[in-house]
């Protein structure tokens, strides 16, 4: 194996002159070095003379050491004998010390220098008593007379009988790896050099006492203003250069060894010491000082912070002069972050937007922005931030005692160096003066001057942008034209200034019955005119009529005059009366003619089919009342059926109005109707009683347990007293909770979830079931589906009408029923109308049914004869 020295002097020698591991190994062989049981670490290995060779040992006859093996190895060997005279001498010690073969053999080794020949015969005679020598490194000379050095490695070699006749050496020139050693250390040193003379900062190494001073780098020297480091022998000499005034010399000198001898490194540590250059210029500079005791030096390093002092200064002023001029600024001035928190407010700011310094800072501008225009204001800032672009707006600032001051606020954005906005700076002009007078202007152009509601201009212009913005949201528009029915006697008997004064307190009471958004005006005259902008529905438009019509009931007092007075008002929309400007109005003027025409104080839709729906559903409310009254309501129930037995397993009660004059109606023609008016409640109320009754009655006749399944609007789910109504009803008829399951749909449960939730679970612990009707038509969505208490789903008629046929409707249908199966619901599929439409559910796994294939809805009692108990 190769020895720990063979390695070494492998790493040790660089470049293309390093020992290769073959090289070593060979010389090491030749040496006897490979033994198992060599030295290590210099400790010597002995043995006698006379005694037997071990097995690792191996003997070398004369004969061998003639050989060519010995001659191919690529360093020197040589053998001699136990005096010293070389006895054999290989072609690489030829090559490498110069001599060849026959100048050599017979005469004492000439490379060993002669101030090391005594330790080279110390290394012989150990041998030759049988001790075995460490490595040498020895001084050495090759032929031409170049010293060098050279790492020897001995063996004896031995006869069969083991008697040592000689010395086999391996020698190994180590010259060249110390001098690449040395300018390797020489190249770290004068790397180390570079760096420290091109630190940024001054660097000098002083004994711990600042006596004297050693070593000092480039910026040093140029800090201290250019002087040599001869400049630096001793701190007397340095303090004597840098501080020319005594006082101030000894002053420093004193404060810095004080500090020193502390050793407290927070003193040690100066700031803005001024010292004086050697061009008498000042400077500022910052010193810092490491102590290393235990060597006695003392490293410490400046830094020339007089740029840097004199900027800040000159920042200082700056930030002073503009302090000044911000606060004598006759504009408002802020400074914010991105987020718009204050970081500096001037006086005219703080007075325009009333709060103290304290108030502002750390909140945002915007606190003083009037509450109504908050939210505006904050989408536009917000707005320009994210797109790194000036801030424009006009809006008001509300201040603390409840005034307020109409304001112009513009911020241009803040960049750092990498063009990052970091925040605004900005202005606040009070224009409250511009605004007043803008206003009155705009008074006079734009409103009616004796009832100071908008005029014709401003209610046209209104009216066309309320048309481009229905266009394009598809809304509709509704516009109510008002004309008083009797304005013309009363200005006659009682004169123009009472005509006036009725004409103001009828702008007051209109004003009274608008919804905000809604924009009422005065044409002329005692015209009116009111523009609904954004309408659903016609019932909303009646409303705003009716009310109209009752506000103008009262009486009212001119000066003492007591008079009454009615309107007539013609209604309009858009799109179906008339797309543009003129033609709505034109068509609300001729529906108001049309209602005077009719007796005056009414309205009227100038649309004919407008104008039926509304009669009609006057005649449905008072029909509905009617029918309460006169219990002209009745129940037809619907069975449902177990599809895999086909056993009856309940009913659906459905409500119908039997009219004395239109016949049967059904609930989709009057339950809307009865939804506004509020008669749900009542007509509710009689379902939910008769249906309840009627199973009791088919209980006690022996019909199995029914579940009656009734339909609740959103009126009744969501008021307060439901729970109180069920378990009256319930009480009253005395029918099993269990047995009663309440339908709702979906958009029920997702107009107020937390309350719906609520009622839910107070039906089923009074043991109430609910289903929700027409599943996948509404809005609901799996997680809220989890939330909700419900106990059974009704699969929509419309994923089951083309269920057989059309692969999407079965794949929906297929899905609810097996979500209705992992949620632990029942699922029933209704609107069942084919045996095709039956037998797909079949498949499906639906497990209940009811539609026209299996029961038309029954009258209570066609079911009972139906469904007959047998005795």
């Amino acid at each position: 194996m190769a020895s720990n020295e063979t390695r070494g002097t492998r790493s040790a020698r660089g470049g293309g002159e390093e020992l290769t591991a073959r090289e070593a190994a060979a010389g090491e062989a030749a040496a006897g070095e490979a033994t198992a049981g060599e030295a290590t670490d210099g400790e010597a290995k002995t043995r006698s003379a006379d005694a037997p060779m071990t097995e690792q040992e191996v003997a070398f006859p004369q004969s061998t050491l003639d050989s060519p093996l010995l001659h191919s190895f690529p360093c020197a060997v040589i053998s001699c004998d136990l005096v010293g005279n070389v006895t054999t001498w290989n072609r690489a010690a030829e090559q490498s010390l110069g001599w060849s073969q026959e100048e050599i053999l017979g005469r004492p080794c000439p490379f060993i220098h002669r101030e090391d020949e005594a330790r080279f015969s110390e290394i012989l005679a150990m041998i030759r008593d049988g001790e075995r020598p460490p490595r040498e490194e020895l001084r050495g000379v090759r032929k031409n007379g170049a010293l060098i050095k050279v790492r020897l490695g001995t063996s004896p070699i031995v006869k069969a009988d083991g008697e040592v006749m000689g010395v086999l050496v391996a020698v190994i020139d180590i010259t060249t790896r110390e001098e690449v050693a040395e300018k390797e250390l020489w190249r770290r040193n004068r790397f180390i050099e570079i760096i420290l003379d091109n630190l940024p900062i001054g660097l000098a190494v002083n004994t711990i006492d600042k006596g004297s001073m050693g070593y000092v780098n480039g910026r040093f020297l140029e800090i201290y203003g250019g002087w040599s480091d001869s400049d630096f022998t001793d701190l007397d000499t340095f303090f004597a250069k840098v501080y020319p005034d005594p006082n101030e010399r000894e002053r420093v000198r004193r404060m810095m060894l004080e500090d020193i001898a502390s050793g407290d490194p927070d003193r040690m540590r100066w700031e803005d010491i001024q010292i004086t250059a050697t061009d008498g210029n000042k400077r500022i500079i910052n010193v810092a000082n490491i102590p290393l005791p235990e060597q006695n030096i003392m490293i410490s390093t400046v830094q020339d912070v007089t740029d840097r002092k004199l900027a800040e200064d000159a920042l200082r002023e700056s930030e002073r002069r503009y302090h000044m001029m911000a606060e004598a600024s006759p504009v408002g001035i802020f400074r914010s972050d991105l987020r718009g928190r204050c970081r500096y407010v001037n006086r005219r700011w703080r007075e325009i937007a009333g709060l103290t310094a304290a108030d502002a800072l750390d909140e945002s501008w915007v606190v003083a922005v009037h509450p109504d225009e908050r939210k505006d204001v904050v989408a536009t800032w917000e707005l320009a931030v994210g797109e790194r672009r000036t801030f424009q707006t006009e809006c008001r600032f509300k201040r603390p005692g409840g005034s307020s001051a109409w304001v112009f606020v513009q911020a241009e954005p803040v960049f750092d160096l990498h063009n990052d906005v970091t925040g605004y700076i900005g202005t606040v002009t009070d224009i409250s003066e511009r605004k007043r007078s803008e206003e009155e202007i705009r008074q006079l152009a734009y409103y009616d001057g004796l009832t100071k509601l908008p005029n014709r201009a401003f209610f046209m212009e209104q009216l066309e942008r309320a048309l481009g913005t229905a266009r394009r949201a598809e809304n509709h528009i509704a516009l109510l034209f008002c004309d008083l029915d009797n304005f013309k006697d009363i200005n006659d008997s009682l004169g123009h200034d009472k005509g006036d004064l009725l004409l103001k307190l009828i702008a007051h009471r209109l004003s009274a019955c608008i919804r905000k958004g809604d924009t009422l005006c005065r044409l002329g005259g005692d015209e009116f005119v009111l523009l609904l902008p954004a309408v659903a529905q016609d019932k909303e438009v009646v409303s705003v009529a009716r009310e109209i019509q009752r506000t103008m009931g009262d009486p009212f007092d001119l000066d003492g005059h007591t008079v009454f007075t009615t309107t007539s008002i013609g209604i309009a929309m858009f799109p179906e009366d008339g797309a543009d400007v003129q033609t709505l109005l034109k068509h609300a003027d001729m529906a108001m003619y049309a209602a005077k025409a009719k007796g005056r104080n009414r309205y009227r839709f100038f649309s004919e089919d407008m104008n039926r729906r509304a009669v009609r559903r006057l005649e449905l409310e008072a029909g509905l009342r009617r029918a309460l009254e006169h219990n002209e309501f009745v129940l037809e129930y619907q069975p449902q059926y177990d599809l895999r037995d086909g056993q009856l397993i309940g009913a659906e009660a459905l409500v119908r109005w039997n009219h004395p004059e239109r016949g049967m109606i059904l609930p989709g023609q009057f339950i809307p109707v009865a939804e506004e008016t509020g008669l749900i409640h009542d007509i509710g109320d009689w379902v939910l009683r008769t249906a309840c009754h009627q199973a009791t009655t088919w209980r006690r006749a022996g019909f199995p347990p029914l579940r009656i399944a009734v339909n609740l609007s959103v009126h009744e789910f969501l008021e307060d007293g439901l729970r109180d109504r069920v378990r009256t009803i319930l009480e009253e008829t005395e029918h099993d909770p269990n047995l009663l399951e309440l339908e709702i749909t979906e958009g029920i449960l997702m107009k107020d979830a937390d309350v719906a939730i609520k009622t839910l679970r107070k039906l089923r612990n009074d043991g109430v079931k609910v289903a929700i009707d027409d599943f996948g038509t509404g809005y609901s969505s799996l997680i809220y589906l989890k939330r909700f208490p419900v106990d059974r789903i009704k699969i929509a008629q419309e994923f089951i009408q083309d269920i057989d046929h059309d692969s999407d409707d079965a794949a929906i249908a297929e899905m609810v029923i097996g979500m209705a199966e992992n949620l632990n619901l029942q699922a029933i599929a209704e609107g069942v109308e084919t045996a095709e439409q039956a037998d797909m559910l079949r498949k499906l796994n639906c497990p209940a049914v009811q539609g026209f294939y299996f029961d038309r809805p029954l009258t209570a009692d066609d079911f009972s004869s139906r469904f007959e108990v047998a005795d």
